[in-house]
């Protein structure tokens, strides 16, 4: 049962991984904009917010598939944080398609300035702080949508 399971999500994460894939275009990068972009991910620490992230998520994962053994995702999670070069050569073209190369150069300037790199130290605290308040906030609206619907129903909302 545990190995159908794990067997299960694999599947499902190379099935994910290969639609990602796809709906990524295939698009002509400017080898500058591409290195000023490899430049910017570095310099804002986009691996370690998106690792850091990620750990996040695998916490909620694992309370949320207790079927699924420890032992995957400690070792996803070894493959991830040692297989960020991969992430960060997806994430180039992206950044390329969207900025142009005064923009990223300009982004630079700033995430190597004393204040981009302030930002780039405290950015996983306010990401961290941020994902908790947004999950408060969410549970408030959720409550609230709740009691509303039922009162609507002439139910009294649980306390």
């Amino acid at each position: 049962m545990m190995r159908a399971s794990v067997a299960a999500l694999c599947g499902l994460v190379l099935t994910i991984s290969a639609a990602a894939a796809q709906d990524q275009p295939n698009r002509p990068v400017d080898p500058a904009a591409a290195a000023s972009a490899r430049k910017l991910l570095v310099a804002t620490g986009a691996t370690k917010l998106m690792i850091g992230n990620l750990e996040s998520m695998i916490v909620s994962q694992r309370q949320n598939n207790p079927q699924i053994p420890a032992a995957f995702w400690d070792a996803f999670l070894v493959h991830a944080r040692r297989d960020t070069t991969r992430l960060v050569d997806m994430l180039v073209p992206i950044y390329a398609a969207h900025l142009t190369q005064p923009e990223l150069e300009e982004l630079l300037r700033f995430y190597n300035s004393p204040i981009g790199q302030r930002l780039t130290a405290v950015q996983p605290a306010i990401f961290k702080e941020s994902m908790a308040a947004g999950e408060s906030w969410g549970e408030q609206i959720a409550r609230m949508v709740g009691d509303s619907l039922q009162q609507s129903q002439g139910k009294a909302p649980p306390n």
